[in-house]
């Protein structure tokens, strides 16, 4: 064991870890702190798998080898791999999603107006409806559709103040009938 320890080297040092007896803990005195998984390989909790790692991976595939194998050779755990070959399959990008959330997207007037006339049309459709028919109608696609949520938002906030600037022009224009009659 303190073999191992100082085979390491000066650029790392062993951790004791209570919580997973099969994993060994490693800090990198310049780099962040890693771990050791069940399959020997080496990873940082929360940051992603090199670039090279995920490519590699989508080759291994494409030529035929079985995701838990490839786990194997690789040193990688299942779910990674399967989770790189899902994205790949998904977008054609092995590249990681952001870290720290999402980036804002702003819904086009296209989309708004599509919206807008999804809601005359049956005021009684449910966000998730508008959602899906901007998918059908091919307004949007898998990757640009608004969420649920933001199209409520909208109807909420662009349509709403829309339909109340109608009504209040509508209301006008009655009561300018009738102050002329």
């Amino acid at each position: 064991e303190q073999k191992k320890a100082a085979s390491i080297g000066a650029f790392m040092r062993k951790t004791q870890t209570s919580s997973c007896p099969k994993t060994i803990r490693f800090v990198h005195r310049r780099l962040h702190a890693g771990v050791v998984n069940q399959l020997g390989g080496l990873f940082v909790n929360g940051r992603p798998l090199p670039h090279a790692l995920r490519l590699r991976i989508v080759e291994l595939a494409q030529l035929g080898m079985r995701p838990c194998d490839v786990s194997r050779q690789l040193r990688v755990s299942h779910g990674c791999v399967s989770k790189i070959l899902a994205r790949y399959h998904d977008t054609g990008s092995v590249l990681p999603g952001a870290i720290g959330g999402s980036k804002p997207r702003v819904t086009t007037p296209a989309v708004v107006r599509s919206i807008r006339d999804y809601k005359q049309g049956d005021p009684g459709i449910f966000a998730w409806e508008i959602r899906d028919r901007l998918l059908v109608d091919g307004v949007c696609d898998k990757f640009n559709v608004p969420s649920v949520s933001s199209i409520s938002r909208i109807l909420r906030n662009k349509i709403g103040a829309f339909s109340q600037q109608h009504e209040g022009k509508q209301e006008n224009e009655i009561k300018d009938k009738k102050s002329k009659s």
